[in-house]
């Protein structure tokens, strides 16, 4: 079963999103461990599964109605050890940190010894020799380009406006109907930006039939297409679509390769993965 159906008939039984289920449960668990006493509000966010600290706080406060921090917690022998244990693991850092300075081959011995640090992956670092040559073009044709538009399959053109227009912030640029279909386009609002054209599925006269019901087998896994969009604020755009009732791929996550991003399906099933600009 697709993820993407999977959500849908979850929906259909349990009358909310498979996300908004699964934080329910998480925030259940995070009051107990809370009450405990033994452990930080982040290291609790990080037990219950979540990847947030951001999301998991706005999410507890509106499930429970107090943040995090304010939901009263036992102040006994276990909350002091705790508290202890934390202290010394931070002096015992520290004290690591300090050595790894001062020893002969940490960065102050590298300074002392007048030798240039090297970086993270053991590489001396090298000024360049030099600034790059730059070509004078104001003679030449400009023949830059940029990116114009993009092109997303959509199978409800009223859904489409509503999660792009609606729920996104997108400006319609063009719609479009011929033959009871809709080409629609929406970008930044502005004018700036590129644009997404929302066209209907195999709608090129060249599709066959049976490519088309591969492409809507495709679209209905969520398998079929994707964008990758950019927000300077990455918790509150994600709050505003899990109020707005979008399908959740993946929630506000630090990823490996440096970027921080969420992901979720546009009402065709399209994957909209969404990073934090930095």
């Amino acid at each position: 079963m697709s993820a993407g159906h999977l959500s849908r008939q979850f929906r259909l039984a349990y009358g909310e999103p498979p996300y908004t289920y699964l934080m329910t449960r998480r925030i259940e668990r995070a009051m107990a461990l809370l009450r405990r006493g033994d452990l930080s509000v982040t290291e609790v966010c990080f037990a219950v599964g979540c990847s947030s600290l951001g999301t998991f706080s706005t999410r507890f406060t509106e499930l429970v109605g107090v943040p995090a921090q304010r939901l009263p917690r036992p102040a006994g022998p276990r909350r002091a050890e705790h508290r202890g244990n934390a202290r010394l693991r931070r002096e015992a850092g520290d004290q690591a940190g300090q050595e790894g300075e001062a020893g002969p081959g940490g960065r102050a011995g590298a300074r002392r010894r007048g030798a240039a640090a090297p970086n993270r992956s053991g590489i001396e670092k090298r000024a360049p020799d030099g600034p790059p040559s730059v070509r004078d073009m104001s003679a030449e044709p400009d023949t830059r380009l940029t990116v114009h538009a993009g092109f997303l399959p959509h199978d409800d053109p009223d859904a489409a406006l509503a999660f792009y227009r609606d729920l996104l912030g997108f400006e319609v640029r063009d719609d479009v109907g011929y033959g009871g279909m809709r080409w629609i386009t929406v970008g930044p609002p502005g004018g700036a930006g590129t644009a997404l054209v929302l066209l209907p599925p195999g709608a090129d006269p060249g599709v066959t039939e049976e490519e088309r019901r591969t492409i809507e087998a495709m679209m209905a896994k969520g398998t079929y297409a994707g964008v990758l969009l950019a927000t300077p604020d990455l918790t509150a755009t994600f709050d505003r679509l899990v109020a707005g009732d979008a399908e959740v791929v993946q929630e506000p996550t630090d990823q490996p390769y440096g970027v921080r991003d969420c992901a979720v399906r546009d009402p065709a099933g399209n994957l909209v993965r969404i990073q934090e600009r930095r």
